[in-house]
């Protein structure tokens, strides 16, 4: 093996290595703050899109429903209609949806090779259960904030799917000819076992890479801020909470995605063959688009400023319990008040009666 293609395989080996050695407490702790990560927010905002758009695939309705929006799809993006699916779950479904529907359709010979490509560069956005219940209400202390964000970060990739239609090729190979569709059941079942695959993945590099955020909390805040908002999309915008930043920094981040949504979303990237310098860079557009619309959104919505970080994962609510159980309480301790104030001025009585019998 060349030294070219030996030395950028060290310095992540070596630098996994060293944080191993020399960090095992900081690395264990961020891997099990990434286990809460994936088991209170990833896994059921992720998991049920994953099966959906394996099943959509697979058992031929995003083919079904590509008819229909055939015409659609041409005059917005220069797309065919069975793209329609994974643009939409791309930018409601979470980060690696779009892209794995994208690789899934390309596989069946449905995209050319120009159409994946200008597909992997704006179907990769944050889903609204990660932005706004997360994000927004556990980070931010606000599902206002999350809305924001997520409106942009949504036109902002509609925006970049918009320009690249004006650099469509016409033409083009496709990777196979297509092929006919499964049975439901077997597709559901094959849906299942693919998004359990999918999902194992993803947490993996999450875990990963919670790991490595644990340990830049060593470095001085100025400088573990921004290693954290490349490194995870998550654990960044926790960073930004705590350090109090304005909003339009968390829509970069969630723009960029951070290199863990990144490695994640790598695999089917090469499977279609798309140009990896011109994905990392449609990132950064996607990342400043995405704070230039939080910018005019606030504009328009003032109020909806971050000013407040709930630590834990808390969320405030208005009752502790549920609504029946909090108006049972509060007319026992009514009750409570009233017994107890009639038994104050039956006692009153009582003595002043005695008061005046004796005088």
């Amino acid at each position: 093996m060349k030294a070219k293609t030996i030395l950028p395989l060290l310095l992540p080996v070596g630098g996994l290595s060293a944080f191993l050695l020399c960090f095992p407490g900081e690395m264990a702790r961020g891997v099990r703050d990434g286990l809460t990560l994936c088991g209170a927010a990833l896994i059921p905002s992720l998991f049920p899109f994953f099966v959906l758009c394996s099943f959509v695939t697979r058992s031929g309705l995003a083919a079904a429903s590509g008819v229909r929006a055939e015409r659609f799809m041409r005059k917005l993006f220069r797309l065919p209609g069975a793209s329609f699916g994974a643009v939409l779950l791309g930018l409601c479904g979470g980060y690696p949806v779009g892209m794995r529907m994208t690789a899934q359709l390309y596989a069946q010979g449905r995209l050319t090779d120009d159409e994946a490509e200008r597909m992997s560069l704006f179907c990769v956005c944050a889903g609204p259960a990660f932005v706004v219940g997360t994000v927004g209400a556990s980070m931010l202390g606000s599902r206002a904030c999350g809305r924001i964000l997520f409106t942009s970060l949504t036109l902002s990739a509609l925006a970049v799917g918009l320009l690249l239609r004006f650099a469509a090729e016409d033409g083009g190979s496709r990777a196979a000819a297509p092929v006919r569709p499964e049975r439901l059941a077997h597709s559901l079942c094959a849906a299942v076992a693919d998004a359990g695959e999918a999902m194992l993945s993803v947490c993996a590099w999450v875990l990963l890479f919670s790991g490595v955020c644990a340990v830049t909390a060593r470095l001085p805040d100025a400088a573990a801020l921004p290693f954290r908002c490349l490194l995870e999309a998550a654990n960044g915008c926790r960073a930004a909470a705590e350090s109090g930043l304005p909003l339009p920094v968390f829509a970069a981040i969630l723009g960029f995605g951070g290199l863990a949504v990144q490695c994640q979303v790598l695999p089917y990237a090469t499977s279609i063959g798309a140009r990896l310098s011109r994905f990392w860079a449609f990132r950064a557009v996607a990342a400043a688009l995405s704070a230039c619309f939080c910018i005019a959104l606030l504009r328009v919505f003032p109020q909806a400023q971050p000013v407040l970080l709930v630590r834990g994962g808390a969320v405030l609510r208005p009752v502790s319990a549920s609504a029946p159980a909090s108006a049972a309480l509060l007319t026992a301790a009514a009750v409570f008040i009233w017994n107890g104030s009639a038994e104050k001025d039956e006692n009153l009585h009582n003595f002043l009666k005695n008061v005046k019998k004796t005088t």
